[in-house]
């Protein structure tokens, strides 16, 4: 049997733990992934895009992910 499935969509919390900053940071961050990929405000960000974005690898964020 399969445990539970990994979240794709990454919170303003998700990045401040990764970044070691607040969630004020956080949001600013996704604001800013949100301009970076032309997404509207209701489009949801995925760790990938972050990844992406931060130019660092999935793998890395993995821990992050519950």
């Amino acid at each position: 049997m399969k445990g539970v499935p990994k979240r794709i969509i990454i919170t303003a919390k998700d990045i401040a733990n990764i970044e070691g900053c607040s969630e004020r940071k956080g949001r600013d961050v996704i604001e800013d992934i949100r301009l970076y990929f032309k997404k509207e405000k209701h489009h949801r960000i995925t760790f990938s895009d972050y990844a992406k974005f931060a130019n660092i690898s999935k793998e890395e964020l993995e821990d992050f992910r519950t």
